[in-house]
């Protein structure tokens, strides 16, 4: 195991220093490197003690528990009446993969080459499938008790590689019958079977993999995955408890900063001490955080960095800006009284709960299943009104770029994004839960409900993080812009009455009763529609785009070998390179570009 002291790592040199466990586990391959993990929140590595980590069914229990979850919040929303949103990110080791709904989505295959049409060569569909055999090993489905076949579940190509990464995935042990209901009732509204989920192409409705062991039933994350190889390295060193707040600085002889090692805050002695880099640093602090590391670090605009009384080292205009995320919103129905099948709403009793627990620890039970329905759709599959919605939208952005309000290379993401549109783009998204995840109405006890959940997923609103302060302990200031762009909030609206059509259809209308627990048989005009969305949606956790992989010029803050702009040995690896928003829940990608990044850092990546 490699956690160690910090007697061990305070003014000790390393080779390569992060907080990604997953590329550290990469980097450390090499016996000649020492690779040191910088963590600020605690291990979580006994699984018996954190079973709101390892039980699959327990997805969202962490949100807003301090020991898993940083609790950030957004400013005041002006387009969204002015509401804060709570943004919960992983607080431990392995990140938000501890902590997320272990939902197992690859995008489009579009979505990733634009990534290289952006100007970043090498970032390509070709790629991503080629270093996804690396990341994981998937597990086929070999039984199953629902009414479907195994082939329906076995959405991975019957002639691809099953990789051999140590990440494992793999369908949950239990399916439950309303979600089976769910699938067969978007088939009878005209939704096609997907035909490549994990292969370039997730357009249509799929049963969705987990990142669940197949045989221990457990929640695989970065941290399970480094457990059986990488933390048996010598050379791999892992600090918890270890907060970075600066990027130190040698004297360079040149203009480009040339970072020594970074400054952290050891929690255990509340004092602040120093690891030094041979090497690099490689920032892995997510989308919310790594922009504010450069930025105390004097990288970043100069206007903000000169407010905070923060030394410019190296001006850098992309820092915290580009700002994408994906939004979601739950509308929650009720089944009927006689529906004897299995929800999550069994968890709200206590006595229900604890026999639940002894069922999983036999490999049976609620907590055994996940989220698996997936949709992926253009707007203008439930929308009759969706050309219209983008024709405003393209008026409105070619008057804007008229007008010069754009700052460099957004006027270019967005003709990307009409142009996407033309082909179909697969721009929203419907999830489905046995449970209640919606509000503001509180499920009654003794009931059980279903919730579907629609998505946004390449919203035109553009957003910025930025340091509050020059206190690396104040949390930066996120601005996501919600509905700046109305389109967002058109095609919300259209979900959410997509999803009252929805619940209409068999076989779903079959179990379900005349009750809708949100928004609310009160809520029916649009206006009255996004005063609750508004009210009640949630950040999908996939926040991309504060640390851009673009052309300098075009506002961006890394180049396609991930370094910072700039400087000669910083390099950033988590989602804030991602320039463009994508059409699938974010992990998946995170994980793929962590292992294109070890092949460039190590030499071996090819374009």
């Amino acid at each position: 195991m490699p956690l160690v002291s910090i007697e061990q790592v305070a003014g000790s040199i390393f080779d390569y220093i992060t907080a990604g466990l997953t590329l550290a586990s990469r980097l450390s391959e090499n016996a000649d490197s020492s690779v040191l993990v910088l963590e600020a929140g605690n291990a979580h590595l006994d699984s018996e003690n954190h079973p709101l980590i390892t039980r699959p069914g327990q997805f969202g229990m962490q949100i807003g528990n301090p020991e898993y979850d940083w609790g950030f919040k957004t400013v005041p929303q002006k387009f969204s009446d002015n509401n804060e949103y709570l943004w919960s990110r992983g607080k431990g080791l392995g990140g938000t993969s501890a902590m997320n709904f272990s939902v197992w989505t690859f995008p489009p295959k579009e979505d990733i080459d634009n990534w290289e049409k952006l100007g970043n060569p090498g970032w390509n569909w070709a790629n991503f499938e080629k270093h996804t055999t690396r990341a994981i090993t998937y597990t086929p489905l070999e039984h199953t008790t629902t009414s479907l076949s195994v082939e329906a579940f076995n959405v991975w190509g019957a002639n691809k590689p099953h990789g051999e990464g140590p990440l494992q995935v793999a369908h949950p042990r239990c399916v439950l019958d309303v979600d089976i209901k769910m699938h067969q009732t978007l088939l009878n509204m005209g939704f096609i079977q997907s035909r490549a989920p994990y292969h370039g192409d997730s357009h249509g409705c799929y049963f969705a993999l987990n990142n669940v062991h197949p045989t221990l039933h457990s929640r695989t994350y970065a941290a399970t995955a480094s457990q059986d190889n990488a933390f048996q390295r010598q050379n791999l060193s892992v600090l918890v408890g270890a907060e970075v707040t600066v990027i130190l600085s040698s004297d360079s002889k040149d203009d480009d900063f040339e970072a020594s090692g970074v400054e952290f805050l050891h929690k255990a002695t509340n004092r602040k001490f120093c690891a030094l880099s041979r090497k690099e640093v490689i920032l892995s602090a997510g989308s919310l955080k790594s922009p504010q590391i450069l930025e105390l670090s004097g990288i970043g605009k100069q206007e903000i960095l000169s407010r905070l009384g923060i030394d410019v080292k190296v001006p850098l205009e992309g820092v915290g800006e580009n700002l994408q995320e994906h939004l979601f919103i739950g509308c929650t129905f009720e089944l009927k009284e006689d529906y004897t099948g299995e929800t999550y709403d069994l968890l709200r009793d206590s006595v229900q709960q604890s026999e639940h627990v002894d069922l999983y620890s036999k490999g049976q039970g609620i907590y055994m299943t996940g989220i698996v329905n997936m949709a992926s759709f253009p707007l203008k599959k439930i929308a009759s009104d969706a050309e219209a919605l983008y024709d405003a939208e393209k008026i409105r952005i070619h008057e804007d770029i008229k007008e010069g309000r754009y700052p460099p290379g957004l006027a270019e993401q967005y003709e990307l994004q009409l142009q996407y549109h033309q082909r179909n783009a697969l721009d929203c998204e419907f999830v489905s839960l046995s449970g209640s995840l919606s509000g503001p109405n509180p499920p009654r006890p003794g009931k059980k409900y279903y919730t579907i959940i629609g998505f946004l997923n390449h919203n035109f609103s553009r957003g910025t993080i930025h340091s509050s302060s020059s206190n690396p302990y104040d949390p930066p200031l996120m601005d996501p812009h919600y509905f700046e762009h109305d389109i967002d909030l058109q095609a919300f609206i259209n979900e959410v009455k997509y999803i009252r059509k929805i619940v209409k259809t068999a076989p779903l209308k079959d179990v379900l009763s005349d009750v809708e627990l949100n928004p609310g048989a009160d809520i029916q005009t649009d206006e009255q529609i996004a005063s609750w969305l508004k009210q009640n949606l949630s950040t999908g956790w996939h926040t991309v785009g504060t640390l851009s992989m673009l052309p300098k010029d075009r506002n961006g803050a890394v180049d396609s070998k991930l370094k910072v702009y700039g400087t000669k040995n910083i390099r950033v690896v988590d989602l804030s390179v991602v320039p463009l928003q994508i059409a699938a829940h974010t992990q998946a990608t995170a994980y793929i570009i962590a292992e294109q990044a070890a092949e460039i850092i190590k030499g071996a990546f090819l374009p």
